[in-house]
């Protein structure tokens, strides 16, 4: 138990990153659909500012999710293929949740 307990205490900044990561995403892109969408004359030089956090936060996403997936293989956890595909599936699913999320917010504050 505690062995179990000190390797998620281990995994937690890389989780937190994730986790700050699919935000960043989130509001990045979120950002330049409303920048798109609310003005009538979007500067480019904006909507690529919220576009570039918008990717920041996906590839930290992408690269905390891997380093976890790594961590765990080193561990000695082997998972198998259908542990990887779950953990995987679960990462997107709350990523796609936090944007729409976002988005919904984003609608009910606009109009």
């Amino acid at each position: 138990m505690k062995e179990r307990l000190r390797s998620e205490v281990k995994q937690l900044p890389w989780t937190l990153a994730k986790l700050l990561g699919g935000l960043i995403s989130v509001i990045g892109f979120g950002g330049a659909v409303v920048v798109l969408t609310r003005r009538p004359d979007p500067s480019w030089g904006g909507v690529f500012a919220w576009v570039l956090a918008g990717v920041i936060g996906l590839v930290l996403f992408l690269a905390a999710s891997r380093f976890l997936a790594r961590r765990e293989e080193a561990e000695g956890s082997e998972p198998g293929l259908k542990d990887r595909a779950k953990t995987s599936a679960l990462s997107w699913t709350v990523l796609l949740i936090l944007a729409a999320l976002f988005l919904a917010i984003v609608l009910i504050v606009a109009a």
